[in-house]
């Protein structure tokens, strides 16, 4: 969580002052981010973690990645390899399957093309054509004969909203629970794309971003200091006070919120006048997660993705939506507060255990009410012992 001063970045004056120092460090802060990190020695942490993927919306790429009619994407997520394109018909749409040809196992994504004016995919290995509406075979170029109703590629329920491709995941591959986030206020003219941050393989189970939510006492120890934006280097003598609390909503079970209101403390005296209230809404469990801050000089919305491409590997993406009015040094100081603490949970999240039964004591905060919460993304247990056996774990 991070700590924005508002009486340090409304006057402007402030704002260049602290401009220079926060460049000087930009340069260290990349080269901590280039460094290799050695290969961890230990017990494997992924063990202790539930092994199957959370069922809910995810990232699957941005809407960059396949901005041009026809274009073909590999992906590798929640275990599996997926080929995405963009389709050559009217509207051109996005769509996801399988990467593996149910045929003879070809890749979609290395060679396959999509077929003029259609929505239909080409396997470059035997030229079978799937429709990415519901991955039916539509067309096998060497037979007569009606095309085999088994010849049907996995696809993934697909919107694109808000620069993002989002798909639904279920093992099951039951339809979407609930829609996909969509945000109505960043369809208007008012909010800009300002920016996206990209932090690949961060070594964490996706559940423990939201139990990092549930954990209040956390926050004094790892973001009570404040930091220069983008690094890791703390400010000598600002401290920052954290008043965390979490609500989940009654009508729409796959939503929770997480508030935050800090402020700054100096010498152990509270400044209620640098008072900043912050709020995360948890949109299923956790695959896209959207931030917002509000201050005087205007709303920004930053959403934090998460893709698990294992148990307990993730790739993590912000991406940075602001009130036109708001300028973009004050933006990328806003963002860089939000990213330099993150990365100070991520020291914790990559060589942490799951405890199953933790040593809780009081005011630890609602853990124990987050997995509970948290349990509705999982397969039940009659729904695991029913299951086809070709599940993911």
């Amino acid at each position: 969580m991070f700590m924005l001063i508002e009486d340090f970045v409304s006057p402007w004056w402030a704002v260049l002052l602290v401009a220079p120092l926060i460049l000087l460090y930009v340069h260290r802060w990349y080269n901590e981010k280039s460094k290799v990190r050695p290969a961890r020695r230990g017990v494997d942490r992924s063990l202790t973690y539930t092994r199957e993927y959370p069922c809910g919306w995810y990232r699957i790429c941005d809407s960059s990645d396949v901005s041009k009619r026809r274009q073909v994407k590999h992906a590798f997520a929640l275990g599996r390899e997926m080929v995405i394109f963009r389709s050559d018909d009217e509207p051109s749409q996005v769509y996801v399957l399988d990467a593996f040809c149910v045929h003879m196992g070809a890749n979609l994504a290395v060679g396959g093309r999509v077929m003029p004016g259609t929505n239909c995919l080409q396997c470059p290995f035997h030229l079978w054509e799937f429709s990415g509406e519901d991955g039916r075979c539509t067309k096998i170029p060497y037979i007569d004969s009606k095309i085999p109703e088994k010849a049907k590629m996995q696809t993934y329920p697909c919107v694109e909203r808000h620069g993002m491709v989002m798909i639904w995941y279920h093992p099951l591959n039951e339809p979407p629970h609930y829609d996909a986030m969509c945000v109505d206020e960043l369809l208007t003219d008012r909010f800009e794309f300002r920016g996206v941050y990209r932090y690949p393989n961060v070594h964490m189970h996706l559940q423990e971003f939201a139990e990092n939510a549930a954990d209040v006492q956390h926050f004094q120890p790892l973001h009570g200091q404040m930091l220069i934006p983008w690094t890791e280097t703390r400010v000598p003598f600002v401290h920052v006070y954290h008043q965390a609390s979490l609500k989940f909503d009654d009508e729409k079970s796959h939503l929770a919120y997480f508030y935050d209101t800090a402020m700054i403390q100096l010498f152990g005296k509270r400044y209620e006048s640098t008072k900043v209230d912050a709020s995360i809404t948890f949109y299923g469990p956790g695959g896209i997660t959207l931030f917002r801050f509000d201050g005087s000089f205007g709303r920004i919305y930053l959403f934090h993705t998460h893709t698990p491409t294992n148990y307990t590997e993730l790739d993590v993406e912000f991406l940075a939506f602001v009130e036109r009015k708001i300028p973009r040094l004050l933006n990328w100081y806003i963002i860089g507060n939000w990213i330099a603490q993150w990365r100070r949970d991520i020291d914790i999240w990559e060589n942490k255990i799951h405890k199953r039964a933790p040593l809780l004591v009081k005011n630890d905060g609602p853990i124990l009410k987050m997995r509970r919460w948290y349990n509705q993304f999982y397969l039940s247990k009659e729904q695991k012992e029913n299951a086809p056996e070709t599940l993911d774990w």
